[in-house]
């Protein structure tokens, strides 16, 4: 390969990175709101139902975003052999210097991160979390006017 092929491969690579992202925000929002307007108030077997898959959806994702980061690191192996080889132009350089700085695993480690906690958050609130003030079970709420 050459640099004038890897360059735009891994521009177009920030392009599934972000349409990942979209999609990951837009599955956890809507089981946010699934389980603060539906999922609340049903019984164990569906909540189990649901956030089984949500897992699979969530894990798949995971997936697709290692899958993807393996593709990533592999260009960037490409530049460095023609850094050494042919040279790189300033965008090439750019691209390799940003991965040599660990930019790229200091973004996947935080997604790995946020991705745990934004999973174990959701298991909890699930699962264990009581949402008595939307069954109208809200003490604090008896003395207010309607």
């Amino acid at each position: 390969m050459t640099e004038a092929e890897v360059v735009p491969l891994l521009i177009e690579f920030m392009h599934v990175l972000l349409a990942g992202i979209s999609v990951y925000f837009t599955i956890v929002s809507a089981y946010v709101v699934g389980l603060y307007a539906f999922l609340v108030r049903a019984n164990i077997v569906l909540k189990v139902v649901a956030f089984l898959f949500f897992t699979l959806i969530f894990f798949f994702l995971m997936q697709f975003n290692y899958g993807a980061g393996v593709f990533q690191r592999g260009l960037v192996e490409v530049l460095a052999g023609l850094e050494t080889t042919t040279g790189l132009s300033a965008a090439g350089q750019t691209a390799l210097d940003s991965a040599r700085s660990g930019l790229n695993a200091k973004v996947r480690t935080v997604m790995w991160l946020g991705s745990l906690a934004t999973y174990l958050a959701l298991f909890y609130l699930t699962f264990f979390h009581r949402w008595s003030h939307l069954m109208g079970d809200d003490k604090a709420d008896e003395g207010m006017p309607t």
